[in-house]
Order: C-alpha cells, then structure tokens, then sequence
C-alpha cells in the first residue's frame, strides 16, 4: 500500500508542476472526474486513491505523459516528440515552442548542459543571414517543402517573422545559465551544409554563400568573447562555461536542471528533438556529462593563448570553406 501511496504521491506532485498556476487544481478535478470537491481534495492528499482511468483522463485533460511513471525495472524509457510542421507558421510555432521551454527555464532557475555534436543552433538564430540559411536548409534539405521545390537560398527569402522568432528563441537562451560541451568539429555540420548548398547550386548567388560564411565569422568571433568573460549577454552575468571535449559527443544532447526535477532531450531528425523526464535516464544522462566534462578542457578558464588556439581552428575551417566557395566562382 505504501508504494501505491508513493507513486499517487508523485504523480499528484507530477501533475501540480505542470498544471497552470492560474487554475485551482481541486476544482479542476471535481469537474474533470464528476466528483465532489471534497472528493477531488482526498485525491490530491492521496487519502483517495486514484484509480488508473482516472489518472488517463487527467493526462489527457492537461496534455501529460502517464507512462513517465512506468517502474524503471522494464527498462522503458518513455519519450515525447513535438515535430516540426509544415509552412512558415509550423516553423514559428516550432520556434515559439522552443522559446517556451527556454522562459520555463528561466523562471525556474535552471542551468541548461548542452552536449553539443554541432554548435547550439541557438547561437546562429543572433545573425539573421545565418539564421535564415539554417531555417531554409531544414524547410527545403530536409523537410522537402513543396513550396520551396525550384527555390534557391537568398538572405532575403524567409518571413521576417520567422526572423524575428529564431531571434527571440536566441536572446532567451542567452539569459539561461548554459554549460556547453563541444568539440573541435563541433562547427563542421553547418559547415558542410554550405558547402552542399554550393556544390549543388542551391544559393541563388555565391555572394549569399559568403554573406552566411561572414555571419558565421562573426558568431565564431563573439563566442570567444562570450567564453573569454563566462557570460552570453556580455555583461556581468557569469551564465556560461564552454568545454572543449578529445572525447566524440555522438548526439546533441539537452539536460535542463530544475529545482523540481530534470529534463533531457534528445535531437531527432536534424532539428526536432524527442524530450523525456523520466529520472533513471536523466540521471544517467547527468552522469554521462559529468564524465564527459571531466574529460575536457574549460574553455572559460584556460590562458588567453589555448582559448585563441582553439577558436583558431573554427576560424581556420571557416577560411576553408571560403577558398572552396572561391573556386566555384
């Protein structure tokens, strides 16, 4: 009995965090389970069991996940996974989504641990150049977008609103406190798609090429002063460690640490990201960071000369890529 009690005990408490706090719980419940409200209080204060087509309903009621409570002994791992959708309106709602948990974040108090195969696409949404030949890749390269079938890739071809989101999603990561884990190829991946842009004619003029490679410069050239003084408003904030990682990261990776509990996504499909809270893989996800940060090298702390060392290898790699786009032309 006791361990029912506990498990009702974490799913009221589950289902508190993540019920508005504008709506009264109780009175919710009353109506949701067409009981008293005296009823739905004894639910709330596990004095009333609540019996399993109960707790779906609620799940449903307020969009959560039941299976979250699933015993760790069947080694299942239940996941959630919003995609992106299709047209500029399921790119902004995609990135209104991401800007969300980012303020969720920020209310909370978190710390956000990014294990990061690519550079945090966060960092390139502050360049708008950038930031639009990211979006394009994903809607066109991988998505397949019907209406961008014949279309090729200029700094003036998305939405402004769709601008203006990516932008947003960018100035509220860069308020939460982030520790990031790279890797000297962290920068290839947005590299390479460039190249593939213009290896297969997919920039309208390579000139729009160069303008993307500049703001990349440009976001290289801010980060190591972002490193240099820990902090991505540039300002007395102290919210950001970088590490340098020997060790291959495999996946981006997210861990969010909230004073009520631990999240962690994972990315799918390039861009989307399948999101769990289930506590044995987020501590053991945890436990994977903390190793890997053991084995690298802070970015933050390092002299002055190995901070310049290591941003000159993603300085040199871009200057790489701008010969190839030279020789193309």
């Amino acid at each position: 009995m006791e361990e029912k009690s506990n498990f009702q005990s974490r799913f009221v408490n589950y289902v508190k965090r993540n019920v508005p706090q504008n709506i009264n719980l109780a009175h919710e419940l009353a109506d949701l389970l067409e009981v008293s409200k005296d009823s739905a209080y004894r639910r709330l204060r596990n004095s009333t069991p609540i019996t399993i087509d109960e707790a779906m309903v609620i799940c449903d009621r307020f969009n959560l996940n039941l299976s979250y409570f699933f015993s760790s002994k069947y080694q299942i791992v239940p996941f959630s996974f919003n995609k992106l959708l299709s047209g500029d309106g399921g790119l902004i709602s995609y990135l209104i989504g991401m800007k969300s948990v980012i303020e969720e974040g920020l209310a909370k108090e978190a710390r956000v641990i990014f294990a990061a195969e690519d550079i945090p696409v966060f960092h390139h949404f502050e360049y708008p150049k950038l930031a639009g030949f990211k979006l394009f890749y994903w809607q066109k390269a991988v998505m397949n977008e019907a209406f961008l079938t014949g279309q090729k890739y200029r700094v003036d071809l998305l939405h402004p609103d769709v601008l203006n989101a990516s932008l947003e999603l960018a100035e509220a990561y860069n308020k939460i406190e982030s520790v990031e884990i790279w890797t000297e190829e962290s920068i290839n991946a947005t590299l390479r798609q460039i190249l593939y842009f213009v290896e297969s004619g997919q920039f309208e003029d390579l000139d729009y090429a160069l303008a993307v490679l500049a703001d990349m410069e440009l976001m290289i050239a801010n980060l190591q002063k972002k490193a240099e003084r820990s902090s991505k408003t540039m300002d007395d904030n102290k919210n950001f460690v970088l590490y340098n990682s020997e060790v291959r990261i495999g996946n981006n990776c997210i861990l969010i640490e909230k004073e009520d509990g631990r999240v962690v996504y994972i990315s799918h499909n390039t861009f989307n990201s399948i999101r769990t809270e289930s506590r044995d893989f987020c501590d053991e996800t945890a436990l994977w960071m903390e190793n890997l940060i053991r084995k690298s090298t802070s970015i933050n702390d390092v002299s002055e000369k190995h901070r310049f060392q290591f941003f000159k290898v993603q300085f040199n790699k871009i200057e790489e890529v701008r010969r190839k786009i030279a020789e193309q032309q």
